[in-house]
């Protein structure tokens, strides 16, 4: 059996290990061709005497002028800056692994779909900002988007047996983060430590944050409506703390299909590695005794209403949303600012953002550069209260 070439960017992340993971326990099945990391030299070296990649690739300019290229392979290639990922998809590939953290995640996206590569997307920033024009140019080169995000893989694997017209709405879970029995009092008196310790998954600070404010939640409907063509009127966030029924499809008839799994990052990615095909995992099935589900309270966690509102304004304002909210949380783990101030300012920059959407990937970075300037300045308004 061929085994299928994979490239995995992101590749010392959470996202990114878990792949790693798959791969050595199917070695006979998949191929890893092409790495990529920020700047995590001794864990990327540590990954290829394992594997031995062709290329790799830091995306970390900075690192090339104190780099050791004694801890890899002679034969390995390895760049240096954001510019290589078009040199390393240049490789002989059938799937790109995008475990990238935020925006920056975006143009290796674009790269892959335009050469018509299938992408696995965990980067859901892609599709936040410049989801229309992914979408588009996928159907021209055909590309697969497959999607990474345990919520959005669960749906997809739920949708694909039915049409869109026998859909009542789909159903997000989210796990409500560490503070979802907080008030709105409770909430502003919150600090980084507790922000960053998330009672079921494991990530990086980022998407832990986000989860606690439920951004992340927020950004997945915004996903959900670009990868189902759906309005975010048909698109529900329950709370289920135990993150083991992943997503819901509520059909016309009344009835509700859920996909339950472990909370294990590597059970959507094993289904994306193995897309279309369905296969079996080394991962046991999850115990599903005791479930429980409540309501989100959008005016103590308003991130959703906001995600919501820049659906209905166009993907101007989705990259408005989530280039003020990567601002934000940067802000909150350098102690910059509080934590629901993160809220006020999305709120505010996405208020400033037009109707409509960007004609041009050139224009989504013009866009987000725009709104990221806008986030920096009302942290400087907060900064002198």
């Amino acid at each position: 059996m061929q085994r299928k070439k994979i490239i995995i960017f992101g590749a010392t992340g959470s996202i990114g290990l878990s792949a790693i993971n798959i791969v050595e326990n199917y070695n006979d099945h998949f191929e890893i061709v092409g790495l990529s990391a920020h700047s995590n030299e001794f864990k990327m070296s540590e990954i290829c005497k394992n594997f031995q990649p062709k290329i790799i690739l830091f995306s970390n300019p900075d690192l090339e002028t104190t780099f050791n290229k004694s801890n890899f392979n002679k034969e390995i290639k390895i760049f240096f800056g954001p510019d290589g990922f078009a040199e390393l998809l240049n490789l002989d590939f059938d799937l790109l692994i995008n475990g990238i953290s935020g925006f920056s995640g975006m143009l290796p996206t674009y790269y892959a779909i335009n050469k018509g590569k299938d992408v696995a997307v965990a980067n859901k920033e892609s599709l936040v900002t410049a989801g229309k024009l992914l979408l588009d140019k996928a159907k021209s080169t055909g590309s697969k988007v497959i999607p990474i995000d345990s919520e959005h893989n669960a749906l997809s694997q739920i949708l694909n047996n039915y049409n869109l017209n026998e859909i009542e709405k789909v159903i997000l879970t989210a796990s409500g983060g560490p503070f979802r029995k907080d008030s709105k009092e409770m909430l502003s008196k919150r600090n980084l430590k507790e922000a960053l310790n998330h009672p079921t998954w494991k990530m990086g600070p980022k998407n832990t944050i986000d989860s606690a404010t439920l951004m992340n939640k927020a950004l997945e409907v915004i996903e959900a409506s670009v990868l189902f063509s759906m309005s975010s009127e048909k698109i529900e966030v329950l709370v289920h703390p135990e993150s083991i029924v992943h997503g819901m499809v509520s059909l016309i008839d009344g009835g509700v299909i859920s996909y339950l799994s472990q909370t294990d990052m590597r059970v959507p990615i094993f289904n994306a590695m193995n897309f279309p095909k369905t296969c079996k995992h080394f991962i046991t099935p999850p115990n599903f005794t005791q479930l429980n589900f409540h309501e989100l309270n959008e005016e103590i966690f308003p991130s959703i209403s906001l995600a919501r509102l820049a659906l209905k304004k166009g993907f101007i304002a989705t990259t408005f949303f989530n280039a003020s909210n990567e601002i934000a949380v940067a802000s909150f783990l350098r102690n910059k600012i509080h934590f629901t101030d993160i809220f006020f300012i999305v709120e505010k920059v996405l208020f400033s953002a037009n109707a409509g959407d960007p004609k041009s990937i050139e224009e989504v970075f013009e866009y987000d550069r725009f709104a990221r300037n806008l986030a920096e300045s009302e942290i400087d308004k907060l900064g002198k209260k």
